[in-house]
């Protein structure tokens, strides 16, 4: 299908990103407080085991589509943007569906397993899992399609049609049967809203039929390592979630996703440079190889760290009164969980410009083996940490993981020859 021409855009890409991302974790950081104070800690958790769900299966959509599209576009077009794009678009968006629709089968399937075998708590998880599965990575990605595209003011838009709807959803009110579904509908809603919005502005499908993203140099072999390194990953994010649903149930999972909610601002940051930087790091790296490729993210890093430090501090210092503030007395007694997710949240910023460098540089199988080894000393740590201090004990397990991986890649990116 021929593009539709772009019109002329108004907002730099940057400002545009980040209007984006504030639109979609702003709209995640009020409706998701709003529906925390109105459900019980484990109604609350079971959205929350839901919603982790899809992160981990969009985790494999970022493994086999949305990651690689950047740095295999970049290197047929010679930069991240149009040109190649155009001509593999159709690839990557019949992929996309393929892996949307066979993770929603999946979802629904485990679902119905969990409720033969009267597991109820996660039988209502996995649903509400399914629900969301599929309009989340539609429009997962049509916003890097947008990016590709450069269509800045559309993505700015997209993210604005998301928070609408997922505010409406938000203050919809509904009865004690229905309330707990609201969540998980109004996060699908949003996120088919917003996709819709991409096909009516850009002219282009968002769900075309299931194919395979084409012949690539080096695809196989990058997505094969990505995935694993996917799953090197969930261990010690999703796997340690798993272990603290196992062991202390979902209330503790509740107040886990919660107190989460505090720390959604540095989120904002991290999507919208992640939103920049990987297709800015792919250029780089092809327009001046590794010591441009690590200028880049040298650049992110001190950028998302000026920011994100300073908001962290005063979380970490007011973390009583912001819980009161956000929940009542709901979550009451819930500050070193808190200051936990202030610790997960700065490993996370520096382990994000490590991520981005590994993926465009295409050194998949080395994130691997640094995120295996994390899981492994994470999910170790989990067990009688979680046993001893329930979600601050998980947290302190997710920590240990990101930090490990991150300097895992690191140690990785300062050695990258100058011949990738």
């Amino acid at each position: 299908m021929s593009a539709v021409p772009a019109p002329p855009e108004r907002l730099p890409r940057r400002v545009a990103a980040m209007t984006e991302q504030v639109c979609v974790s702003g709209a995640h950081f009020i409706a998701f407080i709003l529906f925390a104070r109105a459900l019980a800690p484990s109604s609350w958790g079971e959205f929350g085991f839901a919603y982790a769900l899809v992160l981990f299966l969009q985790g494999f959509q970022r493994a086999l589509v949305t990651i690689p599209m950047i740095p295999f576009s970049a290197g047929t077009a010679g930069t991240a943007g149009l040109g190649g794009w155009d001509r593999q678009r159709a690839g990557w968006a019949g992929a996309n569906t393929l892996l949307a629709l066979a993770g929603s089968l999946l979802l629904a399937a485990a679902a119905a397993l969990a409720a033969v075998l009267s597991m109820a708590w996660l039988s209502r998880s996995l649903l509400m899992a399914t629900v969301m599965a599929l309009p989340l990575m539609v429009h997962e990605f049509t916003r890097r399609a947008a990016v590709q595209e450069g269509r800045w003011d559309l993505l700015a838009g997209m993210g604005a049609v998301y928070a609408l709807l997922l505010g409406s959803a938000a203050v919809l009110p509904a009865g004690d049967a229905l309330r707990p579904w609201l969540p998980s509908a109004g996060v699908a809603a949003a996120a088919l809203s917003a996709a819709l919005l991409y096909r009516g502005v850009a002219g282009r499908p968002a769900l075309p039929r299931p194919a395979w993203p084409g012949e690539h140099a080096g695809y196989p072999s990058f997505v094969g390592w990505a995935s694993l390194g996917h799953l090197g990953y969930s261990g010690y994010n999703f796997g340690v979630q798993s272990v603290l649903a196992a062991v202390a149930g979902p209330a503790a999972v509740g107040a886990f996703h919660a107190c989460r909610t505090l720390v959604q601002p540095v989120s904002v940051l991290m999507g919208a440079m992640d939103s920049i930087d990987k297709p800015r790091a792919a250029a780089a790296l092809v327009a001046a190889g590794p010591a441009g490729l690590r200028r880049v993210l040298r650049h992110s890093l001190l950028l998302m760290a000026a920011f994100a430090l300073p908001y962290l501090a005063l979380v970490t210092a007011g973390a009583g009164p912001l819980l009161a503030l956000a929940y009542g007395e709901r979550y009451a007694g819930q500050q070193d969980l808190v200051l936990m997710w202030c610790l997960v949240a700065l490993c996370s910023v520096v382990s994000m410009p490590v991520e981005s460098g590994l993926y465009v540089a295409r050194r998949t199988r080395t994130m691997f083996f640094g995120r295996a080894a994390a899981a492994v000393l994470a999910l170790a740590a989990a067990v009688p940490l979680v046993h001893a201090h329930g979600a601050v004990g998980a947290l302190a397990a997710m920590a240990v993981g990101f930090a490990v991986a991150a300097l895992c890649g690191a140690v990785s990116l300062q050695r990258l020859a100058s011949n990738p």
